[in-house]
Protein backbone atom coordinates (compact mmCIF):
# COMPACT_ATOMS: atom_id res chain seq x y z
CA UNK A 1 0.00 0.00 0.00
CA UNK A 2 2.97 2.32 1.15
CA UNK A 3 4.69 1.77 -2.18
CA UNK A 4 1.76 2.31 -4.46
CA UNK A 5 0.93 5.76 -2.65
CA UNK A 6 4.53 6.91 -3.34
CA UNK A 7 4.19 5.82 -6.38
CA UNK A 8 0.93 7.54 -6.75
CA UNK A 9 2.06 11.05 -5.04
CA UNK A 10 4.85 11.06 -7.89
CA UNK A 11 2.91 10.50 -10.54
CA UNK A 12 0.72 13.85 -9.36
CA UNK A 13 3.85 15.74 -8.59
CA UNK A 14 5.20 15.18 -12.32
CA UNK A 15 2.07 16.02 -13.73
CA UNK A 16 1.77 19.47 -12.12
CA UNK A 17 5.42 20.06 -12.56
CA UNK A 18 4.76 21.69 -16.44
CA UNK A 19 1.97 24.09 -14.81
CA UNK A 20 4.80 25.14 -12.48
CA UNK A 21 7.10 25.19 -14.90
CA UNK A 22 5.33 27.39 -17.11
CA UNK A 23 7.07 31.18 -17.82
CA UNK A 24 5.79 34.09 -17.25
CA UNK A 25 5.01 34.86 -20.93
CA UNK A 26 2.72 31.84 -20.92
CA UNK A 27 0.51 33.35 -18.13
CA UNK A 28 0.95 37.04 -20.27
CA UNK A 29 -0.32 34.92 -23.36
CA UNK A 30 -3.33 34.03 -21.55
CA UNK A 31 -4.07 37.25 -20.21
CA UNK A 32 -3.34 38.46 -23.52
CA UNK A 33 -5.88 36.27 -25.25
CA UNK A 34 -8.65 37.11 -22.91
CA UNK A 35 -8.25 40.70 -23.27
CA UNK A 36 -8.56 40.32 -27.35
CA UNK A 37 -11.42 38.39 -26.69
CA UNK A 38 -13.47 41.23 -25.02
CA UNK A 39 -11.72 43.49 -27.68
CA UNK A 40 -13.70 40.97 -30.51
CA UNK A 41 -17.00 40.35 -28.75
CA UNK A 42 -17.11 44.19 -28.23
CA UNK A 43 -16.76 44.90 -31.86
CA UNK A 44 -18.83 42.24 -32.78
CA UNK A 45 -21.60 43.66 -30.48
CA UNK A 46 -21.23 46.93 -31.99
CA UNK A 47 -20.85 46.12 -35.66
CA UNK A 48 -23.06 45.83 -38.41
CA UNK A 49 -24.22 42.01 -38.76
CA UNK A 50 -23.49 39.42 -41.93
CA UNK A 51 -25.38 36.50 -43.43
CA UNK A 52 -24.76 33.45 -41.13
CA UNK A 53 -22.15 31.28 -42.28
CA UNK A 54 -22.67 27.61 -43.31
CA UNK A 55 -20.64 26.74 -40.13
CA UNK A 56 -23.25 28.50 -38.55
CA UNK A 57 -25.95 27.41 -39.55
CA UNK A 58 -24.76 23.77 -38.56
CA UNK A 59 -24.53 25.09 -34.87
CA UNK A 60 -20.70 25.20 -35.02
CA UNK A 61 -19.21 27.96 -32.47
CA UNK A 62 -17.05 30.46 -34.23
CA UNK A 63 -13.25 30.60 -33.31
CA UNK A 64 -11.39 34.22 -32.14
CA UNK A 65 -9.37 33.72 -35.05
CA UNK A 66 -12.85 33.01 -37.24
CA UNK A 67 -14.92 36.19 -35.75
CA UNK A 68 -11.61 38.57 -36.10
CA UNK A 69 -10.92 37.50 -40.18
CA UNK A 70 -15.12 38.40 -40.98
CA UNK A 71 -14.93 41.46 -38.52
CA UNK A 72 -11.94 42.65 -40.26
CA UNK A 73 -13.79 41.89 -43.90
CA UNK A 74 -16.80 43.82 -42.75
CA UNK A 75 -14.56 46.97 -42.10
CA UNK A 76 -14.24 46.71 -38.14
CA UNK A 77 -10.46 46.74 -38.88
CA UNK A 78 -7.56 44.17 -38.37
CA UNK A 79 -6.11 45.02 -35.25
CA UNK A 80 -7.56 41.81 -33.82
CA UNK A 81 -6.55 39.90 -36.68
CA UNK A 82 -2.96 41.45 -36.11
CA UNK A 83 -3.13 40.68 -32.16
CA UNK A 84 -4.26 37.14 -33.09
CA UNK A 85 -1.16 36.44 -35.41
CA UNK A 86 1.38 38.16 -32.48
CA UNK A 87 -0.60 36.03 -30.08
CA UNK A 88 0.56 32.61 -32.40
CA UNK A 89 4.23 33.92 -32.65
CA UNK A 90 4.21 34.41 -28.74
CA UNK A 91 2.69 31.06 -28.54
CA UNK A 92 5.25 29.21 -31.17
CA UNK A 93 8.43 31.32 -29.05
CA UNK A 94 7.42 30.51 -25.29
CA UNK A 95 7.05 26.30 -26.28
CA UNK A 96 10.71 27.09 -27.83
CA UNK A 97 11.67 28.81 -24.96
CA UNK A 98 12.51 31.91 -26.85
CA UNK A 99 11.04 33.69 -23.58
CA UNK A 100 12.31 37.25 -24.71
CA UNK A 101 10.85 36.70 -28.01
CA UNK A 102 7.30 35.43 -26.86
CA UNK A 103 7.38 39.21 -24.23
CA UNK A 104 7.81 40.67 -27.65
CA UNK A 105 5.16 38.90 -29.56
CA UNK A 106 2.76 39.80 -26.38
CA UNK A 107 3.82 43.22 -26.63
CA UNK A 108 2.80 43.54 -30.03
CA UNK A 109 -0.34 41.80 -29.53
CA UNK A 110 -1.60 43.53 -26.66
CA UNK A 111 -0.36 47.35 -29.10
CA UNK A 112 -2.25 46.16 -31.84
CA UNK A 113 -5.51 46.40 -29.38
CA UNK A 114 -4.26 48.99 -27.82
CA UNK A 115 -3.83 47.56 -24.48
CA UNK A 116 -0.60 48.72 -22.18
Amino acid sequence: MKHTLSITLTLLLLGAAPAAMAGPCEQAVKDTQAALDRVIADIAALSPTAPESEGALLSHDPSPEGIAKEEAELGDGVAPEKALEELERARTAAAAGDEDGCQKYVAAARDAIGLQ
